[in-house]
């Protein structure tokens, strides 16, 4: 059973001996688990027939429990966890896809983030999503957004004539303050109520869904189909398309990282982020602050022992899992202050008691500062 695996310590003797050893999602476990505790010595319950541990196809789902207080029943829905019915074969792919980044991707990422001068990756990067900022302006008219589309507009022109075709982000600098904002085709179809679909994890791509990765391609192809050479030639994108996926990298490392490290199933981890976010990003793109998540939330929680807040907005500049997660907080850096109490010193008996001396109206209004008058 790949998500959940329970064992009993002999010694103990109540149904509490389960210990769940893995935590990943109980809802997919694939049939009705039934753990039998017995009040039987430790050579009794190995000597156990181990078929009668396993669930008969006649057992219904949620039918009433045994008297006996020492067994467990848990019950969990078979198949695929809603949202991604290709999970067998998308978890295949992340897993190949894992080996391939830690032996290649990521080191190359590395060095390119080190190697290269940070002057001049970041006029790459700003370079590069200059490129995307008619895509911006377009699905802000089409989402009839007139302020968002001036906006990128705004930052397209200045950034392509005193940025010096968009190596230097001045639109985002004192006194402009234009901050880059993303908004592609897969936006606009969530905007007018058009479903994610299926998530997908693809090679090169990553996390997906149908409808993303259809808006995202129709996204790739406007440029080079309106503007022609050089963005058409393949010597031209697939440099651009490399250099897009290792500024992704380096951009979500520490996510990367958290995620193999706290979680349990970073498979469904990685999975259920993605859907996550997209929800909250596009409920935004509506003006509405999304309240509850729901299973996928509690799931996310359990598998990587964090939380996350719903019902805020992030501050400008924080996406939604540095403003709303405490998946990147490092636990190591979070210190908890000690409240460190006073002892109460005890008059000894012999010691006599301090009387107060009455003072008079005349010293009350002596002490009292006047103005002009240092104290």
């Amino acid at each position: 059973m790949r998500d959940v695996d329970c064992v009993a310590d002999p010694a103990l003797t109540r149904a509490d001996a389960a210990t769940p050893l893995y935590r990943g999602d109980i809802a997919a476990m694939p049939k009705p688990v039934v753990l039998l505790l017995q009040d039987a010595p430790e050579d009794s319950i190995a000597d156990l027939d181990t078929g009668a541990l396993d669930a008969k196809p006649e057992d219904e789902v949620g039918a009433d429990a045994p008297d006996d207080e020492n067994v467990i029943i848990v019950e969990g829905q078979s198949g695929a966890p809603e949202g991604d019915p290709a999970e067998q074969l998308n978890a295949a792919t992340f897993k190949v896809s894992q080996a391939v980044d830690a032996a290649v991707v990521e080191p190359i990422a590395e060095v390119y983030d080190e190697a290269l001068p940070k002057p001049i990756r970041q006029g790459l990067g700003n370079f590069l999503r200059n490129l995307g900022e008619p895509i911006n302006i377009l699905n802000s008219l089409l989402q009839l957004k007139p302020g968002k589309a001036l906006k990128s507009l705004g930052r397209f022109a200045i950034n392509t004539t005193l940025g010096v075709a968009g190596l230097f982000d001045i639109a985002a600098k004192d006194p402009i303050n234009l901050e880059y904002e993303y908004n592609g085709l897969a936006n606009t179809l969530g905007y007018y109520g058009v479903g994610s679909g299926p998530y997908l994890y693809l090679p090169f791509i990553g996390s997906t869904t149908v409808r993303d990765l259809a808006g995202r391609l129709v996204d790739l192809s406007i440029v080079p189909a309106v503007a022609g050479k050089p963005f058409n030639d393949p010597y031209f994108a697939i440099p651009v398309g490399a250099l897009t996926s290792l500024e992704s990298r380096i951009e979500t490392d520490s996510q990367i990282d958290a995620i193999r490290e706290k979680c349990g199933d970073p498979y469904a981890a990685t999975r259920d982020l993605y859907l996550i976010q997209r929800k909250v990003e596009i409920d935004r793109l509506r003006g509405r602050v999304t309240a509850d998540l729901g299973e996928i939330q509690e799931r996310l929680e359990f598998n990587c022992d964090i939380e996350i807040e719903t019902g805020v907005v992030p501050q400008d500049g924080d996406s939604f899992v540095e403003g709303q997660t405490t998946l990147l907080q490092d636990e190591d850096a979070v210190q908890v202050e000690e409240t460190v109490e006073e002892p109460e010193i005890e008059p000894s008996p012999e010691a006599e008691p301090i009387m107060e001396e009455e003072v008079s109206d005349a010293d009350r209004v002596g002490a009292i500062p006047q103005p002009g008058f240092a104290v």
